[in-house]
């Protein structure tokens, strides 16, 4: 009996050491308590912040945090932990502007980050990725010493390099420092060919209206001449990819002044360049972030009074009606799976379901600027309108149960919020925040 109960013990051990030693040990603890234990034990905190519906962190999930290479590390110099950005890390992903998954997030004992980089990887990558976190912290240019350097190096031409290519390294926005560079380097010769490519090679940071536009403009034919025909069509490009890197950065800092300046920027470029149907969409958005409620109700309220007075419902259920039944023709002519996918969009109405997706978008933002009953009268004729083209849609459900709780109507709330849930596409990546809202919702009420 004692010899089984011995080897029991030694099995037990055995698979407790192997289980460890399979890839990182992610702690089921808060940040905060991650972020205490990491100051303790002299570790940074690895973030792994993910989404449900996330494909590239599923990869990294089942293919890279397993393997005992990578707990190697990773258990050795991190408190590893797992953040929901849609529900327990909501907070967490919007204090360290996460807004693509995965974030691989490194930060010390103090919160503060020191290392962040995005997307899936190869295991190589991925330990090299570790490392480099760690080297960080000690090296001559960390990031916590690079931001704390930044303000009085404005003018540093060797610094400001450094600092843009170490930004580009830890993943952070490198944008400000290249166009400061840009504004006080004397190593290349702005109408070179290497300054062509350096614009181009660093197009995805580059924002409007500064130095790196201005150098552009004023040497966009000598770089058409000296351009290979790839090159060619990269410059020519250069503008709208800059705009939309100016509005992005916009987005996510919540800076009115920068979306401002996008705005008067995207009304200039040429129509290939832009959509001119997003010009509402840019208009609102720069409204929501000047904080201008009242000019966003207004033009809300046109914007969506234009769609409903453009066509009659009966129009659109015709129009989609015959949409619907072409593509059936095609697919059953040609049936792909993808095919399949697309009959059901069809079938539903696309012109009808396109116009109750952008009526509970603004109505979503609209909610948060109500102010009385004349707010919650439009909002309601919004969903009015939604219902008489689409009973009933999940998206119209989950609008009115979001304007139930702002009437403190939370067990209407509730009910409908479940409506909304039982139609909600199992395959749509927003199901999980609704299911997290929903028990969140379920939690305060009881």
């Amino acid at each position: 009996m004692m010899k089984r109960v011995l080897v029991f013990i030694c099995l037990f051990i055995c698979i407790q050491s192997t289980v460890h030693a399979q890839g990182i040990h992610f702690e089921k603890i808060s940040l905060e308590d991650a972020m205490a234990k990491a100051k303790a034990e002299n570790k940074l905190v690895f973030i792994d912040f993910y989404t449900v519906w996330c494909g590239p962190c599923k990869i990294l999930a089942k293919q890279v945090f397993p393997l005992e290479s990578v707990g190697k590390l990773y258990n050795r110099e991190f408190v590893s932990i797992k953040l929901d950005a849609e529900k327990e890390g909501k907070a967490a992903a919007k204090k360290y502007d996460v807004y693509s998954y995965p974030t691989l997030l490194f930060v010390d004992g103090d919160g503060k980050a020191v290392y962040k980089d995005t997307g899936s990887m190869g295991v190589d990558d991925f330990i090299a990725l570790g490392k480099k976190a760690v080297e960080s912290v000690n090296s001559e240019y960390s990031l916590e010493k690079l931001q704390a350097l930044y303000p009085e190096k404005q003018n540093d031409e060797r610094f400001l390099k450094v600092y843009f290519k170490k930004m580009i390294e830890y993943g952070q926005d490198p944008s400000d420092g290249i166009e400061k560079w840009l504004a006080v380097q004397t190593e290349i010769k702005e109408n070179d060919v290497d300054m062509m490519e350096f614009l181009m090679n660093n197009r995805k940071h580059l924002l409007v209206a500064g130095k790196a536009e201005e150098i552009l403009d004023a040497n966009m034919e000598e770089y058409m001449d000296i351009a290979t025909k790839s090159e060619e069509r990269i410059l020519r490009y250069m503008k709208g990819i800059m705009a939309k890197n100016t509005r992005d950065k916009a987005v996510e800092d919540k800076d009115a002044e920068l979306m401002g300046v996008f705005l008067e920027n995207w009304k200039k470029l040429p129509s290939n360049l832009k959509k001119e149907e997003n010009l509402i969409d840019h208009e609102l958005t720069y409204l929501v972030l000047a904080k201008d409620y009242k000019a966003y109700k207004a033009k809300a309220v046109e914007h969506i009074e234009s769609l409903i007075s453009a066509k009659s419902i009966e129009e659109i259920q015709k129009s989609d009606k015959e949409t619907y039944e072409k593509y059936k023709a095609s697919y059953e002519a040609h049936p792909t799976a993808m095919g399949a996918i697309n009959l059901k969009i069809y079938e539903e109405g696309v012109e009808a379901i396109a116009i109750i997706k952008e009526i509970c978008k603004r109505g979503q933002q609209y909610l948060f600027m109500v102010e009385g009953k004349k707010d919650y009268k439009v909002l309601q004729g919004w969903v009015k309108y939604g219902n008489e083209l689409s009973a009933n849609h999940y998206l119209l459900l989950n609008l009115e149960a979001q304007i139930l709780v702002k009437r403190g109507k939370m067990d209407e709330a509730i009910e409908m919020k479940k409506a909304a849930l039982e139609k909600w596409p199992s395959s749509d990546k927003k199901r999980p925040t609704i299911e997290y809202e929903l028990e969140q919702m379920i939690k305060k009420q009881a």
